[in-house]
């Protein structure tokens, strides 16, 4: 699991180095009213023509596994993912 902040060229890296990885778009410091999970792929969160940072007000926290990033929600933040509605089905994500 790696966190990003402030970190857009390693971010953006992890991303296409993980296509099949998972990302959680949080507050810097995280709080479990806002904890949204988007698949690595999504272009909500990595779309190269969108201006702005990407690990600047928001940080990713991101995983190969997406059980990884729900242990550390449940753990960590005291919380839980929230799918994205665009890229994330629901629970059968659970792997």
């Amino acid at each position: 699991m790696r966190r990003f902040e402030d970190d857009d060229t390693g971010y953006l890296a992890w991303v296409q180095g993980h296509p099949d990885g998972f990302v959680v778009n949080c507050e810097r410091r995280p709080s479990p009213a806002y904890l949204v999970l988007h698949r690595a792929e999504c272009a909500h969160i990595t779309r190269a023509t969108q201006p702005g940072r990407w690990t600047a007000d928001y940080i990713k926290v991101c995983a190969p596994k997406l059980a990884e990033l729900e242990g550390w929600a449940r753990t960590e933040v005291g919380g839980q993912l929230q799918p994205c509605h665009w890229c994330v089905p629901g629970p059968q994500l659970s792997t």
